[in-house]
């Protein structure tokens, strides 16, 4: 056994536990210590001592190795089959035993993390449930996963990373090696609090004297109220898996959420028209052609009649209109009539008794899975993706539904986990498309996929509604969490912010931007419009662009390009869908604070968050963005939002000489300034936007008795009063300008 102890009352004691498929397990009170050894270890983590445990149970023994950094302490298990039979194992538990804290579990909270893209991530209460899905079998692997489904209530399971917050404290444990395992995070509430950290082994067979090794762990304990509680957990996942992040990523266009699968060609060639119309005040990279150019879900190099011609011409015509071409693939899935189907049989994913193991129900259809283990499974995706980014010319892939891969089965290589299967399936993907090539996963387990994909949609599809809605119908399924719905997609944007180029660059998901075929409010549409911007991810639209309104494009165009600024969210272990995020920064080398403030709610949220708690000294200016009101703060900042409302916040101690207070010309304001300097009787902004835009300019400079003296690019401009202290400036340009201020003279 070994205890976890933080010095403010949570303690967790851990031993070890075996399960196999035929039904044995090895519980913890069978396990006996008898050997510990403490010797010095120096890895990429730091360095320190490490404790080696040695355990024996009938037919095995085991090697539990822990290291300590600091606070935090990382955990593997090394199994070794001592009999002389062979053993089918489903999971180890590398950590298993009672935990205990000065509260009762009535007030603990849980951190769950999803399975994979569309699945749910966020804080509710412990003696709630985890959420499955009405639609039962048929989206079942579209929610969770199978392998591992919901439990009864007062049992919590997280995938990858878990938080167990009491109080103010908040027991951090998720996997640091993420290749070859997938590892479930288990709370069992119900009597005695057990917490359990379990290897899933799925079904491979242990022969005797083999070794098996787990997935390292990650344990630690710190303040709830941290503004990064996820930071060194997911710094040390970094170390570990080595992502190449890339440093940018292309914003732009994609078809699924107007067009859906009823696509054509020419609905591509005329938004591409709009866009290299408008590239002046639109400068997105890239147009994506998602689901529907294809004849069937498997058969990628045949076409629907909508797209008589295939798909390469187009991405020869976005390349010469100077923007990216990208597609959309399910690589691992097919439809059961789908001609690799009927070719190669074989090549499916199947049960233990030899059927097609079922990958869900979609497209009126159930679905199967690939075995990306098949070494013939393995060339055709080579090829495909070969065919695809170099002799089609896309090096931008949407790779979707990946989850298939990872779906339980019997598998051509029985030594091959799930977690192994869909790791090797998207290596042959990233070798055959190339290091230059941008790919996208999505409906992917998070874990494997890191260090092969360079961005990750991070939570279910975004749709014209709020909340979830099927066959027209709104409330039987508002408690669905994966469901497509904006209320869905936003808050998964902030629950897994954390991620955000740390593993891959975060994508939301689409904004959503028209006035017809939709039934989101303006409200709605800011809301999403704020989270997007804080959360500093991918930046895509899938509306038709000749139909946008101008403003709505002017605010498209205002995101563009997206900082790559990870936010803090400063409620993540407070509630389901968190409130408030925050960016701390610099402008013009002083102090600036952007905060989002959202309101999920069917009702109005009222209250005033103190400066201070948001990094502030007083007073400060304020500008918010979608009011385009600046103000003079002092104590607190005031929040009024209407339901499902928000409020983007420019914040800036207040100093001296003339400041930058906020602008329109940019989401979030002051990103459009590159470079400033702002002294005691003067200031200089350098403003760069590569889309030509118009707005307003609101600038802080002490009232003296007269009009301060504004340039543009060295020449005088006007000026309007907005407020005491508060002077207002329109500008129109394109590229870059400088704008001075000197204060009047007296």
């Amino acid at each position: 056994m070994f205890t976890f102890l933080d010095p403010f009352g949570l303690r967790w004691t851990a031993g070890i536990a075996l399960e196999a498929v035929d039904g044995r397990t090895w519980p913890s009170t069978v396990w006996r210590l008898v050997e510990e050894q403490r010797s010095p270890f120096s890895d990429l983590h730091g360095s320190g001592e490490e404790l080696r445990q040695v355990f024996q149970a009938p037919g095995w023994e085991a090697i539990r190795l822990l290291r300590r950094y600091g606070a935090a302490t990382a955990v593997q298990l090394l199994l070794r089959r001592r009999a002389a039979s062979s053993i089918a194992l489903r999971r180890a538990a590398v950590l298993t035993g009672p935990v205990a804290a000065p509260l009762p579990p009535s007030r603990w909270r849980f951190y769950r993390n999803g399975f994979h893209s569309w699945s749910f991530a966020g804080t509710t209460p412990v003696e709630g449930r985890d959420a499955g899905t009405l639609f039962g079998p048929p989206g079942a692997p579209m929610t969770f996963d199978v392998a591992a489904p919901p439990g009864p209530s007062g049992v919590r399971r997280s995938d990858l990373v878990a938080a167990l917050i009491v109080g103010e404290r908040a027991l951090i444990v998720g996997q640091i090696t993420t290749a070859d395992q997938f590892v479930k995070i288990e709370l069992d509430a119900r009597g005695m609090p057990q917490l359990h950290v379990y290897a899933e082994l799925d079904g491979i067979s242990v022969d005797p004297e083999e070794e098996v090794p787990s997935e390292w762990i990650w344990v630690e304990t710190r303040e709830a109220t941290d503004p990064y509680p996820f930071g060194d957990y997911a710094e040390a996942v970094a170390r570990a898996m080595q992502p190449q992040i890339p440093p940018h990523a292309p914003s732009g266009w994609c078809s699924w959420y107007f067009y859906y699968t009823r696509v054509r060609d020419a609905d591509i060639r005329s938004n591409l028209q709009a866009l290299a119309a408008w590239r002046e005040v639109l400068p997105v990279e890239l147009i994506q052609i998602d689901d529907g150019f294809q004849a069937a879900v498997g058969e990628w190099t045949r076409f629907s009649p909508r797209f008589p011609e295939g798909v390469a011409p187009l991405a020869q015509e976005i390349r010469e209109a100077g923007f990216t071409p990208g597609l959309w693939l399910a690589p691992f899935l097919t439809w059961p009539e789908a001609a690799v189907v009927r070719r190669h049989p074989d090549w499916l994913l199947r049960d233990a008794r030899g059927r097609p193991v079922s990958a869900g129900f979609n497209w009126y259809r159930w679905l199967r899975a690939l075995d990306p283990t098949h070494p013939g499974v393995e060339e055709w995706l080579r090829d495909l993706i070969r065919t695809v980014v170099h002799r089609w010319g896309f090096p931008y892939l949407k790779l979707d539904f990946l989850y298939a891969a990872a779906l339980p089965g019997r598998r051509y290589d029985p030594k091959a986990t799930r977690a192994q299967a869909l790791r090797r399936g998207l290596r042959a993907i990233r070798e055959a498309a190339g290091e230059s090539a941008f790919l996208l996963g999505c409906g992917c387990p998070l874990g494997p996929a890191i260090g092969l994909v360079d961005g990750m949609r991070i939570g279910p599809d975004v749709a014209p509604h709020w909340e979830p809605r099927m066959f027209g119908l709104s409330r039987p399924f508002r408690a669905e969490r994966s469901l497509p719905a904006a209320r869905n997609a936003v808050r998964n944007t902030l629950t897994r912010s954390w991620m955000h180029r740390r593993w891959w660059w975060n994508d939301p998901d689409c904004l959503l931007l028209r006035a017809r075929a939709t039934s989101l409010t303006e409200d709605e549409v800011r809301l999403m419009l704020t989270a997007v911007a804080l959360s500093g991810g991918m930046v895509l639209v899938s509306d038709p662009v000749a139909e946008l309104p101008e403003e709505r494009r002017a605010l498209w165009a205002a995101l563009l390009p997206p900082t790559g600024e990870r936010p803090e969210v400063r409620d993540l272990f407070e509630r389901e869908f968190p409130r408030v995020m925050r960016r701390a920064g610099t402008l013009c080398g002083a102090p600036a604070v952007w905060v989002g403030l959202l309101n999920p709610e069917d009702r109005p949220w009222r209250t005033a968050l103190p400066l201070r708690d948001l990094g502030l000294p007083e007073p400060a200016w304020g500008f918010e963005r979608w009011s385009g009101r600046a103000q003079r703060l002092t104590g607190n900042l005031p929040v009024d939002l209407p339901p499902h409302g928000a409020a983007l916040w420019l914040l800036r101690p207040i100093r001296p000489g003339p400041q930058w207070v906020g602008s329109t010309l940019r989401i979030p304001p002051g990103a459009e300034v590159v470079e400033g300097e702002e002294e005691a009787s003067w200031g200089r902004w350098v403003l760069r936007r590569e889309a030509r835009a118009r707005g307003f300019v609101w600038l802080g400079i002490p009232d003296e008795g007269g009009v301060p003296e504004i340039q543009w690019n060295g020449r005088p401009c006007p000026i309007e009063r907005a407020g005491e202290g508060l002077w207002r400036v329109e500008q129109a340009f394109q590229g870059t300008g400088v704008l001075e201020a000197r204060r009047a003279s007296i």
